[in-house]
C-alpha cells in the first residue's frame, strides 16, 4: 500500500511510473503511425468514468489536497479541471488544506468524494463540494456554487407519473331476492332493475398540472434542496410543459435525478480459464441476446410402427372405443 505524506513524496513516487507510461505511450503512437489509424472517442463522459473506476490503494497523510488531486490526475489519466480559490474566486478549494485519508481497493472516484468531503471549508460556500462531466469529458471539481456556472437543459416525460389508474371498487350489487319474487309473481321486464347502485359518487380527480407541482416539489425536496431556484439557490429550475419536465441545472443535479444513460447499474466478471474467455451473467440470462446466434426449434421424429417411416402418428393412450 502507498503512503503519501506530502507533495514531494507524491512527485518521487510517480516519476519513474510516469516516465514508464510515458514510454508505453509513445511506442503505441509509434505503432499506429505504421497503419495510420487515428482512435477517437465518441462518449468523453463515459471514458472519463471508467478511468475513475480504477481501483487504488492509497494513504494520505496531512497531503496538501493540491498534491492529492494530482496524484488522482496522474494515476487515472482523467482530466480533472479543479475550482481553486484565487484573485478573481473567493468561493474554491484551497490548495494547503491538509487531507489524511486511507483507501484500500477502492475506485479513484470513491477516493475523490471522501476527499472532496474533508475539503469542505468556508471558502467552500453553502452546499458543499461534487463533481460534474462536461460534454468534452472533463471532470469538474469543487464547490457546488461554482459548479453551478454550467448548466444544460433535459426533457424528462412523465406521462406515465401522471396517468390516473382506474379503481374498479364501486361495482353494483346484484339483488338476487327481488329477481326471485319477481319471477314467483310472473313479473314482465318493465319491473325494478336487479342492481343497486349508490348516486353521487363523483371522484376527485386532479388535473395533470396539480400532479406535476406535486412531483416538482417532492423532487425539488429530495435533490439539492438549497440549489434549486425556489429554494434560494441558483443551481437549475423546473418547468412543467405538455406532459414533460423542463430542467435547467447543471450536471451533478442532472445526475442525482436521472444519473447517467450509459453508467452501468451492476459490475460484470470477465475472467480467463486455460485461454478461454467467459463472462459470469448474474440473474436470469434467458432474455439475453448473443449477436451471430440465433435459437432454432428442434423436434424429435416419432418412430413408426414397421417399414421405415417416422410419419405414423402415435397410437392413442386411451385405446379404441
Amino acid at each position: 500500500m502507498n503512503r503519501i505524506t506530502s507533495g514531494t513524496s507524491i512527485t518521487t513516487a510517480f516519476v519513474l511510473a510516469l516516465a514508464g507510461a510515458t514510454t508505453g505511450v509513445q511506442a503505441q503512437q509509434a505503432a499506429s503511425m505504421g497503419t495510420g489509424a487515428t482512435l477517437t472517442s465518441t462518449h468523453p463522459k463515459r471514458d472519463t468514468a471508467n478511468r475513475m473506476m480504477r481501483p487504488i490503494t492509497i494513504e494520505f497523510s496531512q497531503t496538501r489536497l493540491e498534491d492529492v488531486m494530482k496524484f488522482l490526475a496522474d494515476v487515472t489519466t482523467a482530466d480533472i479541471e479543479v475550482m481553486w480559490t484565487d484573485n478573481q474566486n473567493v468561493t474554491g478549494l484551497d490548495k494547503d488544506t491538509e487531507i489524511t485519508l486511507t483507501s484500500r481497493g477502492a475506485s479513484a472516484l470513491a477516493v475523490l468524494e471522501k476527499v472532496l468531503e474533508k475539503a469542505a471549508t468556508d471558502s467552500a460556500g453553502t452546499g458543499g463540494n461534487t463533481w460534474q462531466l462536461t460534454p468534452s469529458g472533463t471532470l469538474q471539481v469543487g464547490p457546488k456554487a461554482r459548479l453551478n456556472r454550467w448548466k444544460r437543459v433535459e426533457v424528462y416525460p412523465i406521462g406515465d407519473l401522471l396517468l390516473d389508474l382506474p379503481v374498479y371498487n364501486d361495482a353494483p350489487e346484484f339483488d338476487l331476492q327481488a329477481v326471485l319474487q319477481g319471477a314467483q309473481q310472473g313479473g314482465g321486464g318493465g319491473g325494478q332493475s336487479p342492481f343497486q347502485t349508490e348516486q353521487n359518487q363523483d371522484r376527485d380527480t386532479r388535473t395533470q398540472e396539480e400532479k406535476a407541482r406535486d412531483l416538482i416539489s417532492i423532487l425539488t425536496r429530495l435533490v439539492e434542496p438549497e440549489q434549486w431556484a425556489d429554494g434560494g439557490g441558483d443551481g437549475g429550475t423546473i418547468t412543467f410543459f405538455q406532459g414533460s419536465l423542463l430542467v435547467n441545472a447543471a450536471d451533478y443535479m442532472h445526475r442525482e435525478l436521472a444519473g447517467y444513460p450509459w453508467w452501468p447499474k451492476s459490475r460484470t466478471r470477465i475472467a480467463m480459464a486455460k485461454g478461454r474467455r467467459y463472462v459470469t451473467l448474474s440473474g436470469d440470462a434467458t432474455l439475453g441476446k448473443v449477436d451471430g446466434m440465433i435459437n432454432v426449434p428442434v423436434t424429435g421424429a416419432v418412430p413408426g410402427q414397421g417399414g421405415g417411416g417416422g410419419g405414423n402418428n402415435p397410437p392413442d393412450p386411451l385405446g379404441p372405443g
